[in-house]
């Protein structure tokens, strides 16, 4: 019996497409409504339409079953939270970039089959800190009340 992508994607093994659009350098731009604009590391730029499953690479054009979707499509779900990662993924291999330019944020599943906010790269956006942020200024990994306060940062265990 074949398995269909979103089968596989909540299978425990991630697809090789999954595991390069979370790891791969890649920035996802919003066009407006469900377009994106996925610029990779090698500085390719293709077109994703998610409502319609559909992207300009390709591998989406030659290579893949209907249905079938590629690292691209699959990076836009992953940034903007409509696939949460799974929680055994090594945050270190994430791409720091992951959701930082849409509006949705990613989320990484949990043990209890629910989803909290990515952490991934979270550190490195300025641009959501709160007004009153202070992390800068406390020692460690201890991150301030604001942060927390927010969901930006979650205390230490």
């Amino acid at each position: 019996m074949q398995t269909t992508s979103a089968e596989r994607h909540e299978s425990n093994d991630l697809e090789q497409r999954d595991v390069r659009a979370l790891t791969e350098c890649m920035t996802v731009l919003p066009l407006g409504g469900d377009m994106y604009s996925v610029t990779t590391q090698s500085g390719s730029e293709y077109r994703v339409d998610a409502l319609e499953g559909r992207c300009t690479c390709p591998d989406k054009q030659y290579n893949l079953e209907d249905g079938e979707l590629c690292k691209h499509e699959r990076r836009v779900r992953f940034a903007t939270g409509q696939w949460a990662i799974p929680a055994w993924v090594d945050a270190d291999e994430v791409d720091a970039q992951l959701g930082q330019h849409v509006e949705g944020t990613p989320k990484v599943a949990v043990t209890d089959g629910g989803v909290t906010l990515a952490e991934f790269g979270a550190d490195d956006r300025d641009d959501d800190r709160p007004e009153d942020c202070d992390c800068d200024e406390l020692s460690g990994n201890f991150p301030c009340w604001p942060c927390v306060r927010d969901g930006r940062r979650s205390l230490p265990e």
